[in-house]
């Protein structure tokens, strides 16, 4: 049991290391917070009635940029405050726990955030929604909302955003914008920081543990897998371009819109090489609580790597760093 209680030390002393360590005051990179927006961020378009003045039909229209996270990844929410300097954090959702970074005011929004995103593009089919985000914030800047005909265009183009949009525009869209030829193959390299943080919002670090007690042997299949919409699989080949290597699951003709469509409705990108994973993970860590499911996911790697999994201590050892990571970490 010595073993047992000096990497379980260990182990501790890695948590403790990262949670005292502060990301407050980290300065963002732009395609950081492009790569938050694309996995936990959104444009929204709200259409509200009001009693406030003949002029506005009764309605008042409200556009909101937003990402979310749990509350214990606040501090990646105060950075992007930081960053753009306007906007606010706030709570989003009790039930869930979660806080949003927002954004409402229309000239913080014309003058910040969409520039923004012009130069730092969404690499996701959300590039639509920021698209038609941006045409509604012009149509409140010329004032053209005030007019019935300016209100009823507002509704027209909000209807097709976000889940309003189709699954044919989305999947086209990214097929032309990330260059993908007729074999499927991706043309197109993506930044090493919107990776960085679209695996914090979209990724996932597992351990499937495998034990076969007839041949006396323990499996431990360590793995990087980052999920999507099945009408956004071409930004998981891209993804797999970039790490050359990897696999998509389910495994499917991606040029055929149609079998695009039948297959699971979420499509995922499965990443094997523990050595590739730690290097990109070493140089470019999480910026949420994600990097402690990093680090308790690199220790098993090691753990398996110099054999500690043979043993009863150091499988238990392993279960027991497993059991804590992801959802079930506090």
């Amino acid at each position: 049991m010595k073993m047992n209680k000096k990497l379980t030390n260990f182990t501790h002393m890695q948590t403790e290391a990262y949670s005292t360590k502060s990301n407050l005051n980290l300065k963002l990179q732009p395609w950081q917070i492009t790569g938050l927006t694309d996995g936990e961020g959104g444009f929204y378009c709200s259409i509200l009635k009001t009693d406030s003045g003949v002029a506005t039909q009764g309605f008042r229209v409200k556009l909101e940029f937003k990402i979310v996270q749990k509350s214990h990844s606040v501090n990646v929410l105060e950075n992007i405050n930081n960053y753009f300097s306007c906007g606010s954090v706030v709570i989003d959702n009790r039930k869930t726990d979660t806080k949003k970074y927002h954004v409402t005011s229309i000239s913080d929004i014309l003058n910040i955030i969409i520039p923004h995103f012009e130069t730092y593009p969404c690499l996701t089919s959300k590039f639509l929604n920021f698209n038609d985000w941006k045409k509604i914030a012009f149509i409140l800047k010329n004032k053209e909302h005030l007019t019935e005909d300016g209100l009823q265009k507002i509704r027209n183009i909000s209807k097709k955003m976000n889940t309003g949009r189709s699954f044919e525009d989305k999947y086209e869209y990214l097929k032309k914008s990330l260059n993908v030829d007729t074999n499927g193959n991706v043309n197109f390299k993506l930044p090493e920081h919107w990776i960085q943080t679209f695996i914090d919002g979209e990724g996932m670090f597992y351990n499937y543990i495998y034990e076969n007690k007839q041949q006396n042997r323990i499996i431990i299949d360590s793995s990087l897998e980052i999920a999507q919409g099945n009408h956004d699989v071409f930004i998981l080949l891209a993804i797999k371009n970039f790490f050359d290597g990897g696999y998509i699951k389910p495994k499917y003709n991606v040029n055929s819109i149609d079998e695009c469509k039948e297959s699971r409705s979420v499509n995922r990108f499965i990443l094997r090489d523990s050595n590739k994973i730690v290097e990109f993970v070493n140089k470019f860590p999480m910026l949420t609580q994600k990097q402690l499911d990093f680090l308790d996911w690199k220790t098993i790697v090691e753990l398996k790597n110099n054999g500690s999994h043979k043993s009863p201590e150091g499988f238990n050892l392993i279960k027991e760093i497993k059991a804590r990571m992801n959802t079930k970490r506090n």
